[in-house]
């Protein structure tokens, strides 16, 4: 008499947190950089006032790049949904993070080709103000912008991706290795059986 081999299931990869909360610093630090780029000076110009003084100015990333601010904001928004969805929502919000990152990469190439410090009004200084020389570029700010990008980018390839090795942080998540208790309700265990990788209709799994 044979006995046919039982087939096991093919093990799901090994989630990792780790993997999880690395993305979540590189938004948390692309939100970061965004944010001091649009507080950093990018111009630097000198003005003679109606009263025949001196004064410096300078032209922020604010003002030269209003979408800055909002940025840094919708990356923090990012975080909050990169940990509380999974499967292929989160592989959706990853390709929106990297879509950011590439435009803003973008945006820093238009103002580094059309020259930064020849757009964009100096804040504080009086009206009537006759600018003197040329005015100095700064580039502190379109770097950290620049930096900022890259990082959105590559923690958004990354959620899109990796998003199946990457744990959910939602109700339903559970350490690894802890398993969740079986339902009376026919329906809710499959879906329990289905979010722990076993295939409902195998009476094995169950």
């Amino acid at each position: 008499m044979t006995t046919e081999p039982s087939s096991e299931p093919t093990p799901r990869p090994a989630r990792s947190k780790g993997l999880l909360w690395a993305v979540v610093l590189l938004v948390l630090a692309a939100a970061g950089l965004l944010w001091g780029a649009s507080a950093l000076s990018w111009v630097g110009q000198q003005y003679r006032t109606p009263f025949g003084t001196q004064v410096a100015a300078g032209i922020t990333g604010e003002d030269l790049r209003p979408e800055l601010v909002p940025m840094a904001l919708a990356s923090l928004a990012a975080v909050a949904a990169v940990l509380a969805t999974g499967g292929w929502l989160r592989r959706v919000i990853g390709a929106l993070i990297a879509l950011a990152g590439v435009l803003l990469a973008w945006r820093v190439y238009q103002q580094f080709s059309s020259g930064w410090f020849a757009h964009g009004t100096a804040g504080g200084v009086p009206p009537g103000s006759t600018p003197i020389g040329a005015a100095s570029s700064q580039p502190f700010g379109p770097l950290l912008m620049a930096a900022g990008a890259l990082l959105l980018f590559a923690a958004g390839v990354v959620v899109a991706f990796r998003a199946g090795r990457m744990p959910a942080m939602g109700a339903k998540y559970s350490a690894p290795g802890v398993a969740k208790q079986k339902s009376h309700d026919p329906d809710r265990q499959m879906w329990n059986d289905l979010d722990a990788g076993r295939d409902p209709t195998d009476d094995q799994d169950r």
